[in-house]
């Protein structure tokens, strides 16, 4: 043997067992500290938890499950089992087997070939089966779910008994579930960041109001006077108060601040529907939103140097309650004392926080989404325009450091997107697998700056494959939305909303033949075709349209996409064109291997092959001095 193939054949001997031991040293030590695992989560409270921590490109999960036999996590876009990808394991005689699947169906999942799960551990007590494991974000594998930032259903099953490594493991019966979760941008929780010495609670919530069932959803308004505070005191936190048994009653709860003095006549008021006779005028003024929180969300809490605040001279001295209920059944007999509470501290952090509203505006006649689509996408703008005009007061821009998404019955994906003068940037967040009975708040992990020259574009995608007629704004549960709502900071006093909406004029193109006069370079005025003259809009799009075609809906989309846009922004009404990308943003390809490199290829050096090659060298420096 000659001293390069030696040489070549030795190396690889000594790689493979320095980066054994080395991967192996890891792999103790990462199982050995239970204590970073700071995320959790109950999958069904009492019978199965999860916990997990996430580190650079791994994630690590520890999932503790009532019974002796086999415990599966999952993870789906949809909350299927088709197409998902599941890890599978269980304790027998002391020795941990934790094996990587895939479903391509509701029936018993295949193992993978390529086995992308690692072993840290687990134990089996008799009563309760813990499993610790990790795998890459990415691992490469066709059959592995890649996670991301976004929304990701995770699938649980247990069973008692193992499985036969000849069968596999046997059907779960109804020991099995999904939930929704964010495993990368997750809530924060008290037992995360504890809350200081010093908070106190302020509960805003409704007394005793009884629900109307002559309609499915009631906006319900009720104002409050806040406490006198000493000085600016900072909100922290907010917690959801939901009525037991009302969970699926109450869909969203927004407080809005207001700016403005309030006739004191009107704060006796118990409440009333929003933007009806009942509601006095002043609260319809109340419309800069301090937070809120929607339907399968939790607590959450500000970082530690940002707070909402109150008690300045320029802050509210009054709040309006705005609870949305939904209630499809026509129940009579619901009595809601729901609401949210706020958590204050005295002290006030280093910046003071706000909410902006930015997506597509609701206005009846103007958003809505076709039927029989598959994915459409539709988008409201916040313009450089707009952006520059209210950030006038911080030329150096704003910090977001969390995002909300909302859409409903028809939303699949949202996403927050920013553009700097064409250049499209990362996006600020992103949820490919949005799920809109899971609708928390989504921290960043790393803040992102937005300057005042900035485009922000809220980008919703729908599935409308269920419906054969059109879908409208507003703000009942069949209709539909389009918002997502930055924090960030510092705050810009009275910067509420930020929204477009596509033109009529633009929009009407889709319909055959139509001949229109255009009315203040917003509206149409139909002449032709007969039955839609005049400003039936709503008509035309209904009825003059063949959803069903689909080149038809191709067409649209086009026109959606490029429509010139009403812009709103504290008010203000600009038409502006659809913003445009001169350079869209590129994302980092995955860093996945070769399949079929040989030993001849060029190596791709990590940190650890560089600690693998300089001891190989000088193991070999040691063993040529012998020869």
């Amino acid at each position: 043997m000659g001293a390069t193939e030696f040489f070549r054949w030795d190396f690889k001997f000594i790689c493979i067992l320095l980066a054994t031991y080395l991967n192996r040293a890891a792999t103790v030590q990462d199982s050995g500290d239970a204590s970073l695992f700071t995320l959790h989560t109950a999958l069904r409270d009492g019978d199965y938890y999860v916990r997990w921590k996430v580190n650079g490109e791994y994630i690590t999960f520890e999932t503790t499950a009532r019974t002796t036999g086999y415990v599966a996590l999952g993870f789906s876009t949809n909350g299927g089992m088709a197409g998902s990808d599941i890890i599978i394991g269980w304790v027998n005689d002391g020795e941990v087997i934790i094996q990587d699947y895939h479903a391509i169906g509701e029936e018993q999942p295949l193992l993978d070939e390529s086995q992308d799960v690692e072993v840290l551990g687990g134990t089996d007590n008799g009563t309760f089966t813990t499993l610790r494991f990790r795998r890459k974000l990415e691992t490469c594998d066709d059959n592995d779910y890649t996670i991301t930032e976004g929304t990701v259903r995770l699938l649980w099953a247990f069973r008692d008994g193992d499985p036969d490594p000849a069968i596999g493991p046997q059907y779960h019966v109804t020991n099995r579930g999904a939930k929704s979760a964010y495993l990368l941008n997750p809530v924060k929780k008290e037992d995360v960041e504890p809350l200081p010495d010093d908070t106190y609670a302020i509960d805003i919530i409704n007394d005793k109001v009884h629900i109307q069932n002559k309609t499915d959803t009631t906006y319900w308004c009720q104002g409050f006077k806040l406490p006198e505070f000493n000085g600016i005191h900072h909100l922290i936190r907010i917690e959801p108060i939901i009525q037991p048994g009302h969970e699926a009653l109450i869909h969203h709860i927004n407080v809005y601040g207001c700016f403005h003095d309030l006739n004191q006549t009107d704060l006796h008021l118990k409440g009333g529907v929003c933007n009806t006779d009942n509601m006095p005028d002043d609260f319809k003024q109340c419309k800069v939103l301090i937070m809120g929180w929607a339907f399968g969300g939790e607590a959450h809490s500000f970082p530690p140097h940002v707070g909402f605040p109150l008690g300045g001279p320029d802050d509210p001295q009054f709040v309006k309650l705005e609870v949305h209920y939904d209630n499809p059944t026509l129940r009579g007999d619901y009595v809601d004392s729901s609401g949210l509470r706020f958590i204050m501290t005295p002290r006030r952090r280093q910046y003071d926080a706000g909410i902006l509203l930015t997506g597509v505006s609701i206005t009846r006649g103007f958003f809505f989404i076709p039927p029989h689509f598959e994915s459409f996408y539709a988008s409201g703008q916040c313009s450089s325009a707009s952006m520059s005009e209210a950030m006038a007061s911080q030329p150096d821009g704003i910090k977001v450091f969390a995002v909300c998404l909302h859409t409903h019955l028809t939303g699949t994906g949202v996403w927050l997107r920013h553009i700097r003068d064409g250049v499209e940037l990362p996006n600020i967040i992103a949820d490919d697998h949005y799920d809109f009975n899971y609708q928390g708040l989504h921290y960043l992990n790393k803040e992102v700056t937005v300057l005042p020259n900035d485009t922000l574009v809220s980008t919703c995608r729908h599935k409308t494959t269920d419906r054969n007629n059109i879908t409208w704004g507003g703000y009942k549960i069949r209709e539909e939305m389009c918002f997502t709502f930055p924090l960030y900071y510092p705050r810009i006093p009275k910067w509420q909303n930020c929204v477009s909406m596509p033109s009529q004029i633009d929009q009407i193109k889709i319909v055959p033949d139509v001949k229109f006069t255009p009315l203040r370079n917003i509206y149409v005025n139909i002449s032709e075709p007969k039955e839609f003259g005049g400003d039936q809009f709503l008509n035309a799009m209904e009825n003059g349209v063949d959803w069903t075609n689909p080149k038809t809906r191709e067409m649209f989309q086009q026109i959606a996409r490029n429509a010139t846009q009403i812009e709103i922004s504290n008010g203000t009404v600009r038409i502006v064109p659809a913003y445009k990308i001169t350079t869209p943003y590129k994302p980092l390809q995955k860093n996945c291997p070769v399949t079929s490199q040989t030993m001849s290829s060029a190596p791709s050096f990590s940190c650890l092959s560089w600690i693998v090659l300089i001891a190989s060298a000088l193991l070999f420096s040691f063993k040529f001095q012998e020869y």
